[in-house]
Parts: structure tokens; C-alpha cells; sequence
């Protein structure tokens, strides 16, 4: 499969609208708090880096990164459940981690329960580090209202 990254700049509700798609698409089994426009909005206006993954002119993934001096941060990365385990995820990765604003020092929170981007992340050489308790909410379903843990986990290039 081909495909382009790009980073959103700008606030453009087309493919803002989009990533709110796919955000649901790959997270909503996990039951948690679903991200809405705003929520991207919010993200631009702060500085964080949206790289999205573009196939046959459809966005099929996407990554928010925060760049920082001392480490910077994947806050989420999200394939559409259809492409998933088609290397989106990794594309999207590497490109981040070629980015010139990458200074070899990455952190992220995965909830326990998603098991498949713990394994993911492990591939690529992230460690755990820490384990944050009652992180995440679980907003839907028969859980609703229960908290599960985070894994904290750190990639080193230098």
C-alpha cells in the first residue's frame, strides 16, 4: 500500500472531521471518552504536530506528537480499523521519529488493555518506564465510570 504523509497546520475542518473518524474507529472498543473536533483544535492551537497518512486521496491514519527540549511526546497514534496492521502505524512512526524537531527521547501512555500498541511500541525499541494507575476513563458501556492503568513508555535514541 502507498501512501503520503503529511502535517495539518492550519485548522482545516475537512480533515479535522476526518481524524475525529478514524480516532473513533480505532478506539472505540476500549470504551473511552471519544475525541471531537475541538479536541484537535485544541492540539493545533498548543503547538502539537498532526501527521496523517494519506492513500487512494482517503486519511487513513494519523499522529499527534508534541515536541519538546527535553523529550517529546506521542499522544496518540490512530489507524482506521480497515488499515489497521498494514504498516500505517509504522509509516506513521518513522516518520515522526525522522522528524528534524526529534531529539531521541519519546514518551506515551498506552492503557493496559490495549495490548496490540503495547507490543507495537516494544517493536520499535520503546521500554516500559512506569505505570500510572486509574489513568484512563472508561466513559461507555457496562465499565462505565471505572478507571484502568496506563503504561508509561520511553523510546532512547541517544
Amino acid at each position: 500500500m502507498t501512501n503520503n504523509i503529511y502535517i495539518l497546520k492550519t485548522i482545516d475542518e475537512e480533515i479535522i472531521n476526518k481524524l475525529v473518524s478514524i480516532y473513533f474507529s480505532a478506539f472505540n472498543k476500549f470504551n473511552f471518552r471519544n475525541w471531537g473536533p475541538q479536541d484537535f483544535i485544541d492540539l493545533i492551537n498548543n503547538r502539537s504536530s498532526i501527521f496523517y497518512s494519506l492513500s487512494k486521496n482517503k486519511i487513513i491514519g494519523f499522529a499527534v506528537v508534541s515536541f519538546n527540549e527535553e523529550f517529546s511526546e506521542i499522544i496518540t497514534i490512530a489507524v482506521k480499523s480497515q488499515y489497521q496492521r498494514k504498516k500505517i502505524g509504522k509509516d506513521l512512526l518513522h516518520y515522526i521519529m525522522s522528524n528534524s524537531d526529534f531529539e531521541g527521547n519519546f514518551v506515551l501512555d498506552v492503557a493496559v488493555i490495549n495490548t496490540n500498541a503495547i507490543k507495537f511500541y516494544k517493536k520499535f525499541g520503546f521500554k516500559n518506564i512506569a505505570q500510572r494507575k486509574n489513568y484512563y476513563l472508561i466513559c461507555n458501556g457496562d465499565n462505565a465510570g471505572q478507571r484502568i492503568d496506563a503504561v508509561v513508555m520511553q523510546f532512547l535514541l541517544r
